[in-house]
């Protein structure tokens, strides 16, 4: 059986970049970039991190990312 919130854990971190544990539309279009999709632009990268952030801070941390997954 898969442990979905460590796997959730697991992805989060992997885009966590700098591991101060909020991920930001950069960090988020730089490892998109780093597996092979280059046409993500900032506008586009922080519209997808705006849809998951519910703070408003403009950063999704892991409890919005877990929740984003239904977790």
């Amino acid at each position: 059986m898969v442990d979905m919130a460590a796997a959730a854990r697991k992805v989060f971190e992997r885009y966590d970049v700098d591991g101060d544990g909020q991920l930001t539309a950069e960090e988020y279009r730089k490892v998109v970039e780093e597996l092979g999709d280059t046409g993500v632009t900032d506008d586009a990268a922080q519209a997808l991190i705006d849809t998951i952030d519910t703070d408003g801070d403009r950063k999704v941390s892991f409890e919005e990312f877990r929740a984003s997954m239904g977790l």
